[in-house]
């Protein structure tokens, strides 16, 4: 199944734009939620949510929505001394609470971080759920690093971003995931509904989330109408 969204929602700049000029911030999930089936937080990056707000969260969106949250930056970014595997337990001890609208977990390496099996075999294990992860050095795209991530049920993102490398598309399980950066015209979009089309051909799940930009939301929109497996009917 394909789940298409954007990297975040609460954006009151969208307002007359995909959102109605006048609607309320509190009810911006809600009328996401209606048109678009998945979203990326970024904010958990940071700082990870109180319970209240992702019951919240939950009770505001249809079944069959997927929020994917971005791991805390002391797993990949912080030195190696600092306790990563007990802070990847606790991290998703207290996502859980989304339940069945949680998606598969955000894991983002920094350009200075070079490959490191262990370590990434450790987070995925300590996760215990299933995971992206994005590498921004090119030193990670391996088969060793491919095995690890099979091992856990994980997926090799593939962003679309001019900074960073493109991870190939190579086929680990079940789950597929894109994070697509870039300003997209019908012509360059193309062959990204494509591949996607074929990810979802080959996966259970595929995951495809666009930059926080107001015109993102009409992207994944014809990108789940052109590669999912069902138009969406709004």
């Amino acid at each position: 199944m394909l789940f298409a969204g954007t990297s975040g929602f609460s954006y009151p700049t969208w307002k007359g734009k995909f959102y109605p000029a006048t609607l309320a911030g509190s009810k911006m999930l809600g009328f996401y939620g209606e048109r678009l089936n998945g979203v990326e937080l970024n904010g958990s990056f940071y700082r990870t949510p109180p319970e209240s707000t992702l019951l919240n969260w939950a009770v505001q969106t249809p079944p069959g929505f997927r929020f994917c949250m971005k791991a805390n930056r002391g797993l990949t970014y912080s030195a190696e001394a600092f306790d990563k595997v007990g802070l990847a337990r606790i991290f998703t001890e207290r996502i859980a609470i989304l339940g069945d609208r949680l998606g598969p977990v955000l894991l983002q390496f920094p350009p200075t971080r070079q490959r490191n099996v262990g370590l990434l075999d450790s987070l995925l294990g300590a996760l215990g759920r299933p995971a992206a992860a994005e590498f921004r050095h090119e030193s990670w795209f391996d088969e060793e690093t491919y095995g690890v991530i099979r091992q856990h049920g994980g997926a090799l993102v593939v962003t679309d971003e001019a900074k960073w490398p493109r991870a190939p598309l190579v086929d680990l399980g079940s789950l597929a995931y894109f994070r697509l950066r870039r300003g997209y015209t019908t012509a360059s979009l193309r062959p990204w509904i494509e591949d996607i089309k074929a990810a979802v051909a080959t996966h259970d799940e595929v995951h495809v989330y666009f930059k926080h930009d107001s015109g993102s939301p009409a992207l994944a929109r014809r990108l789940l109408g052109q590669a999912g497996k069902e138009r969406v009917s709004r």
